[in-house]
């Protein structure tokens, strides 16, 4: 399977976003990944229907899919940033900075799993593109910072479609997919959870945590 790239074929727009395009273009240039276009066109839509109050990305780069949580987004709305590498955070902020995103974008450095430890509860809108090995050992950090209806939208879990392919996946990536599988498996049978499985990009998860009277 193939990541999707079908929106590009049928919109008349070249960029995932036209105000965000020089990032776009830089990103892919140097080799810094970001969100696929059928993926983020999926993940803005998102963003338009639940009107989320507070955010929380994990895994940043360079800022890019988090321009977009900010732009997409109500004006009030609070984005909490998730990101490891301090070099590519430092991009980000700027990034930020430059489309007067500063204020609405708390961009924390450091490991995930250190991070949501201190982080406050009730989010109602949390997007994961970290290391897609880690997703399924952050499930419960996630969960406790989740709110009763809100989004857990997570991104390139098919990843290039290693997870659907029949064949042994091979010794170095055999890690990778077997905790994907996993996290897929925990997400889709989670009681909590109302959860889907897209491909759109290279593949996105949305789960909606069930309201405590559902």
């Amino acid at each position: 399977m193939k990541i999707t790239n079908i929106n590009s074929k049928f919109s008349k727009s070249k960029y995932i976003d036209q105000q965000f395009a020089e990032i776009e273009k830089h990103c892919k240039e140097i080799h810094i990944p970001i969100i696929d276009r059928d993926a983020a066109d999926l993940l803005k839509l998102q963003l338009k229907l639940k009107k989320p109050h507070k955010i929380l990305e994990i895994g940043t780069a360079h800022g890019f899919s988090t321009l977009l949580l900010a732009k997409y987004s109500p004006e009030m709305s609070e984005i909490t940033a998730v990101e490891l590498d301090p070099e590519r955070a430092q991009k980000a902020k700027k990034n930020f900075s430059k489309f007067n995103y500063q204020e609405k974008i708390d961009l924390k450095v450091g490991d995930a799993f250190d991070v949501l430890l201190y982080l406050k509860k009730d989010y109602d809108f949390i997007f994961l593109d970290a290391a897609k090995g880690q997703y399924f050992y952050l499930f419960e950090y996630l969960m406790e910072l989740l709110a009763p209806g809100g989004l857990l939208i997570s991104d390139n879990v098919l990843y290039k479609g290693k997870i659907l392919a029949e064949a042994e996946p091979e010794h170095k990536i055999r890690t990778i997919v077997t905790n994907l599988k996993k996290y897929l498996k925990l997400i889709m049978n989670h009681p909590e959870l109302d959860s889907t499985i897209v491909t759109a990009g290279d593949g996105m998860a949305i789960s909606r945590r069930k309201d405590i009277n559902e």
